[in-house]
């Protein structure tokens, strides 16, 4: 990464166009010319992201605009006023399905004042040196968050009459607990000149002719706005807050944008490498990874062990799955109940457990559906290495519903998200199972058939950040499996893509998060530990 950095750093010329730099009073604010026009490469040097844009502004006219990766996208910004609205047009290629690029421009609200796209940070002025062979000052800000983050940002400028000019852009956010790099970002200027003002007149792209007035979806909307523009940042956080009914106490709500502006621009630095899998914003984005702690706590023990034997070798299964089918969806059996939300109890072990348990019954019964009850598991089954919201474990959850059984949720009660009084002798119905198995770990042809012989399986699976804003696609992340695993979810089926074998994973955050609630998880490696735990209900 370090070599393509140095490549696009050695390949930029930094011809100004401008013959002297005019000397004035004491440093004390950075400020920028009200008109002007750069080229600039962004590089992010963790992503490995390269994003090469140019930029206009005018502050007379109350305009600006970018393009990005030589106007395959441009974005054009017209002010308002306080007697009328301002606008932003996007134009972007779509492919259709004639096998053609055709544009498409998008109109949306915009804020009275137009993006300058230059940060507007405090900085403090710290010193001078010598950058692409030009004198130049060097301006610094650095912060500590509230979660311990340090954010440190350096601006390479010189002076041009009453105003700088940027040369270099550096961003960098640490966490200083684990001494952890997050985010590292050069951004160079090149071509500082002023505005062509014909640039900004957005009726003079052809593409923008006919623009779409309004975008519906939420998704959609985010596609059009950009987490490094903070008037970006102001219209995706609003829409975000009214798509995921958030409300925030005063003192928080910058804080949470904040935390939202990052985990957008991870997702979308992800999303620009084209990878297996997409991420997405979804309820989690206004939160941090410590935060989401709750949504994993599953544990898993060495030396579990089932009542039932798994009666099959490698050798019958390589003989066995020739029959079986190449995909295989319990969902479209009817045997999958509806996708459910744990909320902010960490009882992901109980929801895995009662899914599995309902498909096999429900296979069992000739297809009757059952809504077994959550609350009651994490009220009842303390005796068995578990937790309530706290955590819990497979093996023994299973156990306790061998002895106890499951009531409904109809007859038990709502789930609460909270530990509550246990009332299971109250019941007058609980399901039982006879007993529970073990897959052989790390077996692709056991796992095959265990799904497609006993029904949906609880299996655990290391969930990081990324999982947490999974949106589409074949997860594949090989950092996963160097982490333990922490999350209970449950094995639906499987299937192949493009030659990839993948499994369907029914997932306890609700149907906002990934594919409706479910996720695609890739079996090479063993990717995230999913086939090192599985666990099968016989009924």
């Amino acid at each position: 990464m370090a070599s393509l950095y140095t490549l696009v750093l050695s390949a930029l010329v930094f011809d100004t166009g401008f013959s002297h730099v005019l000397e004035f009073g004491e440093n004390t604010e950075l400020m920028w010319p009200p008109e002007y026009h750069f080229k600039g490469v962004k590089t992010g040097l963790l992503s490995g992201i390269i994003e090469p844009f140019e930029i206009w502004y005018s502050t007379e006219h109350n305009k600006s605009r970018i393009d990005y990766f030589n106007g395959a996208v441009k974005e054009y910004y017209i002010g308002g006023s306080e007697q009328e609205y301002g606008y932003m047009y996007k134009s972007f290629p779509v492919w259709t399905e004639k096998g053609k690029n055709e544009a498409c421009c998008y109109r949306m609200r915009q804020d009275e004042e137009v993006s300058r796209f230059l940060p507007t940070t405090n900085y403090t002025y710290e010193g001078e040196t010598t950058f692409s062979g030009r004198d130049v000052e060097i301006w610094k800000s650095s912060e500590i968050d509230e979660y311990n983050q340090r954010i440190d940002e350096i601006f390479y400028v010189y002076r041009d009459g009453s105003y700088h000019v940027p040369l270099r852009y550096e961003r960098k956010k640490l966490i200083i607990a684990i001494g952890a790099l997050v985010v590292h970002s050069v951004t160079l200027f090149q071509d500082f000149s002023s505005p062509d003002v014909s640039k900004l007149d957005v009726t003079k792209d052809k593409d923008c002719i006919n623009p779409i007035e309004s975008v519906n979806d939420f998704h959609n909307k985010l596609e059009l706005l950009h987490p490094d523009i903070s008037s970006h940042v102001d219209q995706a956080f609003d829409i975000y807050k009214k798509h995921h009914n958030k409300a925030y106490e005063v003192s928080e709500h910058e804080l949470r944008k904040k935390i939202f502006r990052e985990n957008w621009k991870k997702i979308q630095d992800h999303n620009k490498k084209n990878l297996s899998y997409k991420l997405g914003v979804n309820q989690f984005s206004d939160k941090t990874p410590g935060e989401l702690g709750y949504l994993t706590a599953t544990r898993f023990n060495e030396h579990m062990q089932g009542t039932e034997t798994f009666q099959y070798t490698e050798e019958e299964l390589e003989d066995i799955v020739k029959d079986l089918p190449e995909n295989f969806d319990l969902r479209t059996e009817g045997f999958i109940s509806k996708i459910k939300n744990q909320a902010s109890c960490g009882s992901c072990w109980a929801f895995c457990t009662t899914a599995a348990v309902e498909g096999a019954l429900t296979r069992n019964n000739g297809g009757r559906p059952l809504d077994l009850s959550e609350q009651s598991l994490v009220d009842c089954a303390w005796d068995y290495n578990n937790m309530g919201c706290d955590g819990g474990d497979l093996e023994g959850v299973f156990k306790y519903v061998l002895k106890h059984g499951i009531p409904t949720e109809q007859e038990y009660g709502l789930y609460m998200a909270q530990d509550g009084y246990c009332h299971i002798e109250n019941m007058t119905d609980t399901y039982k199972i006879r007993g529970f198995g073990l897959v052989p770990p790390n077996s692709v042809n056991a796992m095959k058939l265990a799904l497609y012989k006993y029904g949906p399986l609880s299996v655990g699976v290391h969930a990081g950040d990324s999982m947490m804003m999974y949106s589409s696609g074949i997860y594949y992340e090989p950092n996963c499996n160097h982490r333990p695993q922490n999350h209970g979810v449950v094995a639906v089926g499987y299937g192949v893509r493009d030659g990839v074998l993948y499994w369907i994973i029914k997932n306890s955050w609700g149907e906002q998060w990934g594919q409706d609630g479910y996720m695609l998880i890739s079996a090479t490696n063993n990717n995230c530990h999913v086939m090192t735990n599985a666990i099968y209900a016989v009924v």
